[in-house]
């Protein structure tokens, strides 16, 4: 039996850079998810992408100024 194949990465909605959703991974949750919440999640039928680590951090550093 082969493993099934890696998801596709996503693409994050500020700088297009590829990175991994642990939710579209198959994890019950996101790296994300123990981070601040400055955005909403995007929900599947939504055209909205989440950020990238880097410019989630850089997200999450702006709305505490």
């Amino acid at each position: 039996m082969s493993a099934l194949p890696a998801p596709a990465p996503s693409l994050c909605a500020s700088c297009g850079a590829a990175f991994t959703c642990g939710m579209a991974a198959g994890d019950s949750l996101c790296w994300c998810f123990s981070l601040p919440q400055v955005l909403a999640v995007p929900d599947a039928a939504s055209p909205a992408s989440c950020l990238c680590p880097a410019c989630l951090a850089a997200a999450i550093a702006l709305q505490g100024d």
